[in-house]
């Protein structure tokens, strides 16, 4: 199917899985039904129906072992030409995703932008390491060869708190409906009365933090020493659990022992937690504990809060090392080598290093910065191929991403 020639709505039929947790999912499907297509929603669990509670919906309540049977059933009775899912490698949206190709039925996924804030993500068949982007050089150069610069667009407005408000709703959701759906059981590694004990005290020191991180961040800036930056990244996101083999732990222990191996000593390591992590590992103790170990302690500096993107724009950051967030597209915008221990979209030569064309003690010694024209490209490949311009949780966002999915969908033109 052509994804960006129209095509008659009234033959399609679109079935939605699960969705962000916001009322996104929703807003698309009244709009596909608008457009004339038809339209089901499967609900797997109370947040889904407070996001999306009707028109258009039904409730699996069954166990895991019994999805791919029904699953398969409802495509088959609506006769379903579409399928759209928030993430590739959710357990039962795999299944779903499997049953739907051996049906010949088009895939749609969608993510967080590869590039934040403005844009999210809507491919075909997958994201990451199993999108159809192309993951050389020579791919990317071809691609953008046949394509228009994209026009200028102006910021999107995003908002943390609607975000955490969705979030909240989401949980309470599955808490009150929860004798609707009780062989439902998450994707994510912890279950959220475990991640409320990290979350709540994270909460009450939530000023504290910040100031300490502000105050360790200028410090830093006032001391005109070179540094890298590593920021981490959620230890139960599903992109990091299934694209590299680093919990962050893991990526802790491999980036500090190889920079106290291996980086100049003048260098400072800046490691910045995430501004969404559950605190259920303590990362500043696990981050001072490890440093004293490899004795680079008076070389590294933890930051629980503080702002990234300044800490990129100094002239002064050698690099940035990490996993396969989509922080890399940032810091190669700004000109910053990047090294990605996972897999990513841009790990390729001439945009971030990886293994096994590059090692991280290359990388401390001699981090190479981005080649400008093949990001332009590459950029210029997301903008008409994997991203839509708006965002899951703000009215404004929501409205842009609508329309922008509908194009991309083949709805409208």
């Amino acid at each position: 199917m052509d994804e960006t020639a129209p095509t008659d709505p009234g033959d399609r039929s679109f079935l939605f899985l699960q969705g962000p947790q916001s009322r996104f999912f929703r807003r698309l499907g009244l709009a596909v039904h608008a457009a004339g297509a038809r339209v089901l929603k499967v609900n797997i669990c109370g947040g889904d129906v407070f996001h999306w509670p009707r028109p258009f919906t039904r409730l699996y309540q069954g166990s895991r072992g019994d999805w791919p049977r029904w699953i398969a059933e409802v495509m088959d009775r609506h006769k379903v030409t579409d399928l759209l899912l928030m993430g590739d490698k959710r357990p039962m949206n795999r299944d779903a995703i499997c049953i739907a190709r051996s049906r010949d039925i088009a895939v749609h996924v969608f993510e967080e932008g590869y590039l934040r804030p403005n844009h999210i993500t809507l491919e075909r068949d997958g994201v990451n390491t199993r999108s159809r982007l192309p993951s050389a050089p020579e791919g990317v150069r071809c691609a953008a060869a046949s394509l228009s610069d994209p026009p200028p667009h102006q910021p999107v407005p995003d908002s943390m708190p609607i975000r955490v408000r969705d979030t909240i709703r989401h949980h309470v959701g599955n808490f009150f409906l929860w004798g609707l759906f009780p062989r439902y059981r998450t994707h994510r590694p912890y279950t959220i009365g475990w991640e409320l004990t990290g979350w709540l005290p994270r909460y009450v020191t939530r000023h504290a933090r910040q100031e300490r991180a502000l105050a360790a961040q200028k410090a830093l800036m006032a001391s005109g020493r070179p540094y890298f930056l590593f920021p981490l990244q959620l230890d139960a996101d599903i992109q990091v659990r299934s694209y590299s083999h680093f919990g962050v732990r893991d990526s802790v222990m491999q980036v500090l022992s190889s920079f106290a191996a291996s980086a100049p000593d003048d260098v400072i390591l800046v490691v910045k937690n995430h501004p969404l992590d559950n605190g259920l590992i303590n990362l500043d103790r696990f981050v001072d504990s490890f440093s004293r170990a490899t004795n680079i302690r008076d070389r590294v500096v933890f930051l629980d809060g503080g702002q990234g993107r300044p800490l990129m724009e100094s002239d002064r950051c050698k690099g940035v090392v990490l996993v396969n967030s989509t922080i890399g597209l940032e810091a190669l915008a700004l000109g910053r080598p990047v090294f990605s221990l996972g897999r990513a979209p841009y790990a390729m030569p001439g945009l971030a290093a990886t293994l096994p064309d590059t090692t991280l003690t290359d990388f401390w010694m001699i981090p190479v910065p981005p080649d400008p024209r093949l990001l332009r490209d590459f950029v210029k490949i997301l903008l008409h191929k994997a991203l839509v311009l708006g965002n899951f949780y703000t009215d404004q966002g929501i409205a842009l991403a609508v329309e922008g999915s509908l194009r991309r969908l083949g709805l409208i033109a």
